[in-house]
């Protein structure tokens, strides 16, 4: 992706990787429900963007293998994330929230915190979502990590360590239910005053009616493919009947409209 090394090293100072970011079935915390709505204004941080991959741990090879490509934008104080979640190995594979033996309710609500070098943390939150999943990705298949902009915390000045409680693991004796994916279409989207609203219609197409709310992500785009933020909401209007489209409409901060050139648009419901 053009241009990203340079705009760590212009706009981003320091932003190291470091901490839990795959480790495959293993343990390890909690918090917040998503929010896509506007935010209060967020403490200084300068705008920047970082990708960096992280693949299975070292060791021995094991058939279950996942990897990770990390997506951070920063956007007038906000903070979005994109991560694509490849299942690289031999057998079908879920990514969790590694504090899934603690906190089995948590299952695909996993924390991430972004620090500050000189302590404390920019953001420290569940508000991301697994899209299109909460799914198990067979050998080969793609899933997304999806962070709608949170506003940035404390009072540091220069981005420090990314710790993503994420982990991939072998389906095998999985006992939950996994969510249903949604048919997005219509999709449009418009920016007023730093708020980015999207609009669109959902739709459902297999499965029992789900009691709950669909959950909605939108990432955004420019035209050299680097992410410049997303939308993200986890209450995008009321429970679905199968085979009935519905609108939904979303908004939040920290996308960077003036570079948009792709939408990607994922839902599901519980």
């Amino acid at each position: 992706m053009r241009g990203v090394l340079a705009g760590i090293g212009r706009r981003l100072a320091v932003l190291v990787a470091a901490g839990q970011l795959i480790a495959a079935c293993s343990t390890g915390v909690g918090g917040d429900p998503s929010a896509s709505a506007p935010q209060p204004s967020p403490s200084p941080i300068a705008d920047g963007y970082f990708v960096r991959v992280q693949g299975p741990p070292p060791g021995p090879v094991k058939p279950f293998r996942g990897e990770m490509v990390q997506h951070v934008r920063v956007v007038d104080g906000y903070v979005s994330m994109y991560f694509e979640l490849n299942n690289i190995g031999e057998e079908a594979v879920t990514f969790l929230n590694t504090l899934y033996d603690y906190e089995p309710q948590e299952l695909y609500t996993p924390a991430v915190r972004l620090e500050w070098e000189e302590g404390g943390n920019v953001v420290y939150t569940r508000a991301g979502r697994f899209f299109p999943s909460p799914a198990i990705l067979q050998p080969g298949e793609t899933g997304v990590y999806l962070m709608g902009g949170q506003p940035a915390q404390g009072s540091g000045r220069t981005v420090g360590d990314l710790v993503t409680h994420i982990k991939y693991c072998p389906t095998r004796g999985m006992d939950d239910v996994p969510s249903i994916p949604l048919k997005v279409t219509d999709l449009e989207w418009s920016a007023s005053d730093g708020v980015t609203t999207v609009s669109g219609r959902l739709t459902q197409h297999d499965g029992a009616a789900r009691p709950a709310s669909p959950t909605v992500g939108v990432a955004f785009f420019n035209a050299d493919d680097e992410f410049v933020g997303a939308v993200v909401s986890s209450r995008a209007g009321d429970p679905l009947e199968v085979g009935r489209t519905v609108p939904f409409e979303i908004s939040g901060r920290g996308v960077l409209t003036d570079e948009v050139d792709r939408v990607e648009a994922f839902a599901w419901v519980d």
